[in-house]
């Protein structure tokens, strides 16, 4: 079954798969065919390579956690030494190439720009692995696009020269159909980010550690399609070398585990929380003015009217909003608002047009799954339609109510006979970048965010359209821009379910324009008091 809806995922051989602080230390550890079997696939030569790639910086701010933090680094590269899969470890900067290195590029052609970028390709050979030199002939020119003459040559010869030092081994040899793991610790240049992004892309894991946090904002900024997870840890400390050999840590009493239950309490109120201290939530969609929405939109949930926390569970006031026409015919001022939206936890979706990629009788699969008007949810997390496994169980049971919720809401403008097996097939195949906002979402500070920007005349498909009731009772921000003012979500979504706010020019032939996602969120107009004293970082 192809998927059809919103995606932002490429469908590529090599694909990152997210993990956390918490659990890619024994993530790491899962076989190439234990990945695929956990998504539903089953392990042939050439199918898709699952691959983890992340980043560790900083280090634990108390001392019984650095002594824990000092022997889970000790015990993650030992272990990985020992497991079967080969490990590419690297402590020291990595040096430029020598000229006996550098003599395989003596003979390349020179005479054009895509020459020299077709002879640099033509030179790859990873011995052995037919698989991973493809996959390196094709990402090179990722890395080389608008460059030209000796910049050409200054990105590819380290790249190349780099992974020669790491794929030639015969322990590489022997042991290249698992996924190896390259483990780079220490200081990091934008030459070294750049080589990580490049191995990561050739089916690679790729962990990198680094107690200083000096370099957090280069390894942001260079952070490809924002391919690498980031976890920080509260504490910059200069760079020491690699664990050797364990440490002495210390147990925690009764008394000890009794002061910190005391501290916990401290946390039961509206005002402070601590990380993902919530793991469910209930959506409550605002009722705004156009002009509320750049008031709201950057406010964490915690600051905006109706929020709420029980015992265990979070009320998220969000924006589900369709902003049709263009204010005074004014283009520039359009996407100038757009952009001034746009934060590390925003996804931004062209709307294309939509084709029917399933057939109906492919529904049939989700029949066991529901009963009545009832999504029969244990026995679907535990069947082979379930590709969530790999998420939390309190992440997958929150998907799965909600799935729930979209159908019991009358939200969906479909057939009763369609609307379960459609809602269980769109919310069990949720895109993968959509899914990693979800494991990163804390209920308690920013809320993610979609963008959806229409200038075509199809109308939002039904796969689309409960796309984006699921996002918004999962606690997206949505906003659905539609200079033309035609009709695309009202299809087969009840105006109930958003907003509408019509402006008073409509534009045709629209272009739109290319959106980066930036580092952090854009700085308020007004630097009160407030806004100073709660501004955070990312995590």
């Amino acid at each position: 079954m192809v998927f059809e809806g919103f995606s932002t995922e490429n469908k590529k051989l090599v694909q990152t798969v997210t993990t956390s602080a918490d659990s890619f230390t024994k993530d790491i550890f899962e076989t190439h065919s234990e990945r695929l079997a956990s998504r539903g696939g089953h392990f042939t030569e050439n199918e898709l390579i699952p691959v983890y790639f992340a980043a560790l910086l900083g280090a634990p701010s108390e001392e019984d956690e650095q002594a824990n933090f000092h022997n889970m680094l000790y015990n993650l590269r030992e272990n990985l030494i020992k497991c079967p899969k080969l490990l590419l470890y690297i402590e020291h900067e990595l040096k430029s190439p020598t000229p006996d290195e550098l003599s395989i590029f003596d003979g390349i052609d020179r005479s054009s720009d895509d020459s020299l970028r077709e002879s640099l390709c033509s030179i790859i050979n990873i011995a052995g692995d037919e698989v991973r030199t493809n996959l390196a002939k094709e990402t090179l020119p990722l890395f080389l696009k608008n460059l030209s003459g000796e910049a050409i040559l200054a990105i590819a010869q380290p790249l190349i020269v780099w992974m020669n030092r790491c794929l030639s081994s015969d322990a590489y040899r022997m042991n290249h159909t698992e996924i190896p793991v390259l483990m780079y610790y220490g200081n990091i240049t934008p030459a070294v980010i750049n080589f990580l992004h490049f191995m990561s892309r050739l089916g690679i894991d790729v962990l990198y550690i680094c107690s200083n946090m000096s370099g957090l904002t280069t390894l942001k900024r260079n952070n490809l399609e924002g391919r690498m997870q980031i976890f920080e840890l509260p504490c910059s400390v200069p760079v020491t070398p690699y664990p050797d050999k364990l440490v002495k840590t210390k147990l925690a009493t009764v008394a000890y585990n009794a002061s910190r239950e005391l501290d916990n309490l401290l946390y039961n109120n509206n005002t402070i929380f601590r990380d993902f201290q919530f793991s469910d939530m209930q959506s409550l969609t605002l009722k705004t003015t156009y002009e509320e929405i750049d008031v709201l939109w950057h406010q964490p949930s915690k600051y905006r009217t109706g929020f709420e926390t029980s015992e265990d569970k979070v009320t998220i006031p969000n924006i589900f909003a369709k902003i049709s026409g263009v204010k005074d015919g004014n283009l520039n001022a359009y996407w100038d608002s757009v952009r001034w939206k746009l934060s590390p936890d925003t996804r931004v979706i062209t709307k294309s047009p939509s084709y029917k990629k399933y057939a109906e009788s492919q529904l049939d699969i989700y029949k066991p799954y529901f009963n009545g008007e009832q999504i029969l949810i244990d026995q679907l997390k535990n069947s082979p339609v379930n590709k969530y496994n790999y998420l939390s169980d309190s992440l997958q049971m929150l998907i799965f109510n909600k799935m729930q919720e979209a159908v019991d809401s009358g939200f969906l403008k479909l057939d009763r006979n369609e609307l379960l097996p459609m809602v269980i097939y769109v919310g069990t195949n949720l895109d993968r970048e959509v899914l990693k906002l979800l494991q990163q979402y804390d209920f308690t500070k920013d809320i993610p965010k979609l963008i959806i920007i229409d200038v075509i005349e199809d109308t939002f498909s039904k796969v689309e359209c409960i796309q984006l009731v699921l996002y918004n009772l999962l606690g997206f921000d949505i906003l659905i821009y539609t200079p033309t003012g035609y009709r695309n979500i009202e299809t087969f979504v009840s105006e109930a379910a958003f907003e509408t706010h019509t402006l008073n020019e409509f534009k045709y032939n629209v272009h739109i324009p290319k959106f980066k996602i930036p580092d952090s969120i854009p700085e308020q107009n007004n630097g009160g008091l407030f806004s100073k004293l709660f501004k955070k970082g990312r995590k």
